[in-house]
């Protein structure tokens, strides 16, 4: 006898209701996040900053909740979407990109692999790379992620190829698509790529407690993040392919419009 892996009357629109995150721990690997921003009040638990001193070598400073801070404004913006959405969820800054929106491949490893160090069950990558030198370490990082049960959330490159980490199967990739909703997620069949969500012209924080409005896969990976954060809230134990079977079964067939990009963040 077949048995659904979730009751199959089960909607976002319902989990919405019944989830707001409580319990989940979100790894935010980005460009840091503003804590002072009155929307993000009580939303960042800690975090880390990871780059080069003057040597060169990587240095990981971890940093309590109140300083984090963020002055690009590409990390505040993505925080605010998943906390939008799951208000309850506890945030974990992990800064890898600097002022300019990049980093280096080593840098993004150091901080993802920090992350999982510290047994987060749920991470947010709004960046991207295609860096030779970085790809195996990546693949490494996010297969070792699977077998721990810890859920990447991973964009796609804007422009040009994929990128990493969404390019690898052990994690559940994001494009963007035209969406209102914000509870929306789209399944792309026969695609590298699994799943679209809304990420054109979306009104985020920017730093300093003020608004922007951004387009880009970089803002349509949060809301599937978020919905992840209900979802794991309900029901804790899903694995990553019983979240990716979930996403699927909330997906809308409709075919949206609109294709504007804006860059995600990149490791050099």
């Amino acid at each position: 006898m077949n048995v659904p892996l979730l009751n199959p009357r089960l909607s976002l629109k319902w989990l919405a209701s019944h989830a707001s995150g409580r319990g989940i721990e979100v790894a935010v690997i980005d460009s840091g996040i503003d804590a002072s921003h009155p929307r993000l009040a009580g939303h960042v638990s800690r975090g880390c900053t990871v780059a080069k001193n003057n040597r060169g070598e990587i240095v990981i400073r971890e940093v309590e909740a109140r300083k984090n801070r963020d002055d690009y404004g590409h990390g505040t913006a993505v925080a605010g979407i998943i906390a939008d959405l799951a208000p309850a969820a506890r945030l974990v800054s992990v800064k890898v990109l600097d002022d300019y929106n990049s980093c280096t491949g080593d840098v993004l490893i150091a901080g993802l692999k920090w992350a999982l160090d510290q047994n987060i069950r749920l991470l947010n990558m709004s960046l991207t790379t295609s860096k030779p030198s970085s790809i195996h370490q990546l693949f490494e990082l996010c297969e070792r992620a699977y077998v721990q049960n810890s859920i990447i959330v991973a964009a796609r490159r804007n422009f040009g190829d994929m990128g990493c980490p969404a390019m690898f199967s052990s994690v559940l990739s994001v494009d963007r698509e035209q969406y209102v909703e914000k509870l929306r997620v789209h399944y792309r069949p026969h695609n590298m790529i699994e799943f679209d969500a809304r990420g054109t012209q979306i009104k985020v924080l920017a730093p300093g407690g003020g608004y922007a409005i951004q387009t880009g896969t970089s803002f349509a990976t949060p809301h599937v993040c978020g919905m992840v954060a209900l979802l794991l809230e309900r029901f804790p134990r899903l694995t990553a392919p019983e979240v990716k079977s979930a996403l699927m079964a909330f997906s809308k067939s409709s075919s949206p419009t609109g294709k504007s990009r804006r860059s995600a963040g990149t490791a050099n």
